[in-house]
């Protein structure tokens, strides 16, 4: 299932459509592919930025949709190795993020994941990518990814999620909420909500500790800002109030062996209260960390690959364990052989 590039290409401005910027040919599994890299316009007052790859001839399209601190480029094994295997990908900039991000910096305003998600609906009928959709999330993204599942279920057929925000971080937010109560305790004629004080915390936490376990946030002098908006904006968002509207049997919940941002005991927590007509299937990729698509793209290509071409094994909620070291997929009842990781 494909989406029609030369929509892609029509929809974009004169800018996009300059020859750095127009669609290009692609070699994938012996024949090319339509490839596009450009802005798009979802609406009058904004574009996003699109890298895109056709699929092949009988194959599934995916929308990659970031992780907090993600662009398009952290994806690029991952989708290489899809590419490969014939899929079609779609990878985004979100409001926030990115060129994205570049395009209309300063971002001052709280970026709702409502909106993202709105915004992500309105791109992929801007593309004309076929309903039902494909759409794989990391961490944040993945928090988007299900929020979008959960308000289009019936344009959804998968909806991959990957170590995904489900809530809020209960050390984090705890410590958050006993700055505002010790600011209220030091100063109860203090004018501010809860809520903003809560955001006046969160801002300083974000921007004193986070360039320190990543570094990519300080590649330009915008994005910092823009992960503080991001983050303020999805905060109060709990998965789990909306599960009853998960479309059935799409969701596939992926959980990294070594995640030291976002607990185990969260991710199982949500699963638990997924209705099982939902449930697809729950993997722990062993030997990987938060960033899975950047650990082990390899392997991930195959295990997803196996999810989005409809392997019947990979359903009615089923467990897994995996081992990208050597390619082996456990479950209660057999073994999967897949690529190891090189």
């Amino acid at each position: 299932m494909g989406f029609n590039i030369k929509a892609l290409v029509t929809l974009s401005t004169g800018l996009v459509l300059s020859s750095a910027l127009a669609a290009q040919q692609f070699a994938v599994a012996g024949k090319a592919a339509a490839t596009f890299k450009g802005f798009v316009k979802v609406r009058s007052n904004l574009e996003l930025y699109v890298e895109s790859v056709e699929a092949q001839p009988g194959q599934p399209t995916v929308v990659l949709v970031n992780g907090l601190t993600y662009t398009t480029k952290q994806w690029e094994k991952y989708t290489t190795h899809l590419v490969s295997a014939g899929f079609g990908v779609i990878r985004y900039d979100m409001r926030g993020m990115g060129q994205t991000l570049l395009k209309y910096a300063p971002v001052l305003k709280v970026i709702d994941y409502k909106d993202q998600v709105k915004d992500l609906k309105d791109l992929l009928v801007q593309l004309k990518v076929p309903t039902p959709y494909n759409v794989i999330g990391l961490s944040y993204g993945g928090g988007i990814s299900l929020a979008f599942a959960q308000t289009y279920p019936k344009d959804v057929k998968n909806v991959i999620v990957m170590a995904p925000f489900t809530e809020p971080i209960a050390q984090t937010d705890q410590w958050l909420k006993m700055q505002v109560w010790a600011t209220r305790q030091a100063n109860p004629l203090n004018p501010a909500t809860d809520d903003e004080l809560y955001d006046f915390f969160l801002r300083q936490l974000i921007y004193t500790t986070y360039p320190a376990a990543e570094p990519i946030l300080l590649e330009n002098p915008y994005k910092l800002e823009g992960v503080f908006r991001l983050v303020q904006g999805i905060r109060q968002y709990r998965a789990a109030d909306e599960v009853k509207s998960l479309p059935k049997a799409a969701l596939s919940l992926i959980i990294a062996g070594d995640d030291r941002v976002v607990p185990r005991d969260a991710l199982m927590n949500f699963w638990r209260v997924v209705p099982p007509a939902a449930k697809k299937s729950i993997s722990i990729i062993l030997n990987s960390q938060h960033k899975i698509p950047e650990e082990v793209p390899a392997f991930l290509a195959a295990y997803t690959g196996e999810i989005l071409r409809g392997n019947k094994v990979f359903s009615a909620g089923r467990s897994f364990t995996a081992d990208p070291a050597n390619g082996t997929v456990k479950y209660d009842g057999g073994q999967l052989q897949l690529p190891r990781e090189q």
